[in-house]
């Protein structure tokens, strides 16, 4: 059995069982015994407690900034084959605010959340070949807490300051790893974090081995992205006259950019989604546009909030937000790109940008144009690639474009959340990008 812990443990030794502390009132905070040297101590004490005893996993907090008493809430799940030699892998999820508990429980983690509130095991996790770190990220989301609002984060910079601060901490909790391949994965928003978090880990010289970056329909560079008019209008979600009043909404938003007013470009921008999305087309939910009114999904809010969930995951009385807080001071850089940095990555290390087909918001024909426009090595190269079909045994997956570093998936019959949708092919596509398999 591929999870079973009999076999986690003698694959990886130096994750040993034990009771975790169950019964704390607070969170636990593993950053003092980091610093102590009880690096055992502190992965005896991150075990989490019974929810399905077939996962091994391990949680609680690092410590990024001791000043303002910032915190960011780790699950980490060791891989199911050889935790020793596999990958590792971070995921995010966006929002801004959003927890990666989100994806966890409902797309790619070890179990999936049913409508009932029970955990189910999820056959096509990704964690049967890697080992998967989900992190609330930044502070603020999630579990994740600082003792300042002076400390949420204002920009991408700050984000990415904190998160190698996490990552530095995670790999001293867990040193076996440090030299194994290492990605960045996450969806939507977390667009912007990944490059500017890889942007920094090579910037800053650090000792992560990154191989690659792996994004789902992500917002990256906004005003090249901003294209929702023609799509609506092809898919026959808007007329010859709504199509019109898109791209006036459309292009006053670039307008904002172009003369750096990121705040108010933000909020024009959500106004458009609203008015199109909304009263136009009668949309409640634009992440897939075959469900208008969104795809009914287990509460992970009242699950997280159980009492034995909390015991087991160490988070103590530390409420659960997908926060209106981090989206509020990340106004300013939400419309800013991080397309330099992407840019710069494309020469260092492998990018993989994947897109559900059926997405509204952050959508896959928004986004190719800008995808081919990007400054690199191999970009002449990449503009003449022909496009693949994909297959995953006999289904067709969807379509891929590759050269060099850069890969350009198209999954079909998916939407925003491609490993909700359609969890077998994410998964053959995310063990094709970190094995550097073709597709």
């Amino acid at each position: 059995m591929l999870y079973n812990c009999f076999k986690l443990i003698l694959t990886f030794s130096v994750f040993v069982r034990a009771l975790p502390a169950d019964n704390r009132d607070e969170p636990l905070l593993l950053s003092p015994l980091i610093a102590l040297g009880k690096i055992k101590e502190a992965q005896e004490m991150a075990l989490v407690g019974s929810l399905v005893d077939k996962f091994l996993s391990y949680s609680g907090f690092l410590t990024v900034n001791k000043t303002c008493n910032s915190n960011m809430f780790f699950w980490f799940f060791p891989s199911g084959n050889n935790a020793n030699s596999d990958p590792v892998a971070v995921w995010l999820n966006g929002g801004p605010g959003s927890s990666s508990l989100l994806s966890l429980l409902t797309e790619n983690g070890p179990y999936r959340l049913t409508t009932d509130g029970e955990l189910v095991d999820n056959k096509f996790s990704w964690n049967r070949n890697s080992s998967i770190l989900y992190v609330d990220n930044p502070v603020g989301a999630g579990f994740s807490f600082t003792g300042s609002l002076d400390c949420y984060c204002r920009n991408e910079v700050e984000v990415a300051s904190n998160f190698l601060a996490l990552l530095e901490e995670f790999f001293r909790l867990f040193p076996n790893l440090r030299n194994n391949k290492f990605f960045l994965s996450g969806e939507s928003y977390a667009g912007k974090y990944i490059p500017a978090i890889a942007y920094a880990i090579f910037n800053r010289k650090t000792s992560i081995h990154l191989e690659g970056i792996a994004i789902g329909n992500g917002l990256i560079d906004p005003i090249n992205q901003l294209h929702y008019a023609e799509h609506f209008y092809q898919l026959g979600l808007a007329d010859e006259s709504i199509k019109k009043e898109m791209e006036k909404a459309e292009e006053d938003v670039r307008v904002l950019i172009k003369m750096r007013r990121f705040s108010d470009a933000a909020t024009r921008r959500v106004a458009l989604i609203k008015v199109i999305f909304g009263e136009h087309a009668g949309y409640k939910d634009f992440y897939n546009y075959l469900h208008p009114d969104g795809i009914r999904k287990g509460s992970i809010r009242k699950f997280v909030n159980k009492q034995s969930v909390r015991t087991a995951i160490h988070v103590g009385q530390v409420p659960f937000s997908n926060s209106t807080l981090v989206s509020n001071y990340l106004h300013q850089d939400i419309m800013q790109s991080v397309r330099p940095w992407l840019e710069f990555l494309l020469d260092k290390c492998r990018v993989c940008l994947y897109y559900g087909q059926m997405d509204l918001r952050d959508s896959y024909v928004a986004s190719r144009d800008f995808i081919s426009d990007l400054k690199w090595s191999g970009r002449a190269s990449f503009q003449k690639a022909k496009r693949k079909v994909w297959r995953v045994g006999d289904e067709l997956a969807g379509y891929v474009r590759s050269y060099g570093n850069l890969i350009e998936v198209m999954v079909r019959n998916a939407g925003h959340f491609v490993p909700m949708d359609q969890p077998k092919w994410a998964l053959d596509m995310f063990n094709r990008f970190i094995f550097n398999q073709t597709f």
